[in-house]
């Protein structure tokens, strides 16, 4: 062999060393899901890799499949879906070889999509709403999460969700293209346009929500020391796969509650659930209902002032509460949470509707440390059986709990699954 050819090989083998060494000394792309100014308004779905604790990590060299479903990207209109891979902390797409911030390949709409359906249980006046996805071609849709919204008051009434793979919801037999298929279609019929501001208004900025408090308790003499308002999820992104988490984002799925409350008690009950979904093993046996009950209050020189916030409309919860549903044991629990850290010792036993089951439920791992679930301070917690518990929250459908029995023998203390 030449000395000519030789050095061609060498110089080849030295090549390649270095585009490898480049790769592997490059920093990854990292996608921050829970980041909104990290990604794309309209951020389309990553089919490869899979998300992990929020983020997505693309090493670099690595390929990434984008997708926006149904829809078409911003950057390239006539496609769905496109190629990239991850060069220096941006992405090289491979059709046209330009090197993009992940920013500039948001999809013309957004993925996910909050719409009105038919939901089982939720009957006129009261509105159903479903979480889906729009599938590309003729793939349809998939069902991510079912609610009941009351317009007139402002609030979601109750949600469900699933642990199925790909948190699919089971529906009814029904007619997909008798629901409109776009939130801008159906723009005035979920919230008319001031209730939707209004909406969107409180639960995007806590201080601006705080000031309005302070406005309408203004003539009153009530102390609120150091507690706020912030705005808390019923179902909670832990309860999802993947990127489906992002569902949980839309404005329906959100309570104004105290931010003791928030952090304490009722994050450790989503924590709770969000292990026994893991635990069940995704195989679509377990439900989770969330929802709200009642307007909180405060007591003031004048007697008590109603937590509305807007107009006569969106209260404060009393109440928010998850119901967890085991479909192939027929049990089931019911756990609410008081959200009033001001309650007084005097009417703690009025507000627990329920004798308490929290101390004999072993799947409450950071619900009972510490027995933190009996203070009110993180939101009074008590667990109820689900017929004495629908007997006292109507928001929560009966008839989805027909198959449990009564008392103890229906209890979800165990995961039977």
């Amino acid at each position: 062999m030449s000395n000519i050819k030789m050095r061609e090989i060498f110089r080849a083998l030295f090549l390649l060393f270095c585009i490898e060494f480049a790769f592997l000394t490059e920093p990854p792309c990292v996608i921050e899901l829970e980041c909104a100014e990290c990604i794309p308004d309209n951020m389309p779905l990553v089919t490869s890799p899979r998300a992990a604790n929020g983020s997505v990590l693309v090493p670099a060299g690595a390929a990434l499949q984008l997708s926006c479903g149904a829809g078409r990207l911003l950057a390239y209109p006539l496609r769905s879906a496109l190629a990239a891979v991850c060069e220096a902390g941006r992405f090289r797409v491979q059709d046209d070889g330009a090197l993009r911030h992940l920013l500039e390949l948001g999809c013309q709409e957004n993925v996910f999509e909050d719409a009105l359906h038919s939901v089982e249980f939720c009957a006129s006046p009261l509105q159903g709403r479903v979480y889906r996805t729009m599938e590309p071609d003729s793939q349809g849709s998939r069902h991510l999460a079912a609610l009941c919204f009351d317009e007139d008051r402002g609030v979601t009434t109750f949600a469900h969700a699933t642990d199925a793979p790909g948190n699919a919801l089971r529906l009814p037999p029904h007619d997909e293209r008798g629901a409109p298929l776009s939130l801008f279609g159906n723009f005035n019929r979920m919230f008319d346009a001031s209730t939707r501001d209004a909406a969107e208004k409180l639960h995007s900025d806590d201080e601006r929500t705080n000031r309005r408090l302070r406005e309408l308790l203004k003539h009153e003499r009530v102390s609120l020391a150091d507690q706020t308002l912030t705005s808390a999820r019923l179902l909670s992104p832990r309860y999802y796969e993947d990127q489906n988490a992002r569902v949980t984002e839309f404005v329906s799925n959100k309570a104004i509650v105290w931010r003791s409350v928030a952090a304490g008690n009722l994050r450790h009950l989503q924590r709770d659930v969000a292990r026994l979904l893991r635990a069940a093993g995704r195989r679509g046996a377990l439900h989770v209902f969330a929802g709200t009950h009642g307007a909180g209050a405060l007591r003031t020189a004048h007697g008590r002032a109603p937590l509305l916030l807007r107009g006569g409309r969106f209260p404060v919860p009393r109440y928010v509460w998850t119901v967890v549903y085991d479909e192939r044991s027929a049990r089931a629990l019911a756990v609410a949470v008081l959200n009033d850290p001001f309650v007084a010792v005097s009417e703690i036993r009025e507000s627990v509707f329920c004798e308490s089951a929290c101390g004999r439920v072993p799947w409450l791992h950071e619900l009972r440390r510490a027995r933190n679930y009996e203070s009110p301070l993180y939101g009074l917690a008590f667990c109820c059986e689900v017929h004495n518990f629908t007997a006292a929250v109507p928001e929560m459908p009966a008839g989805a709990l027909a198959a449990v029995p009564p008392g103890e023998r229906g209890m979800l203390t165990e995961l039977y699954t």
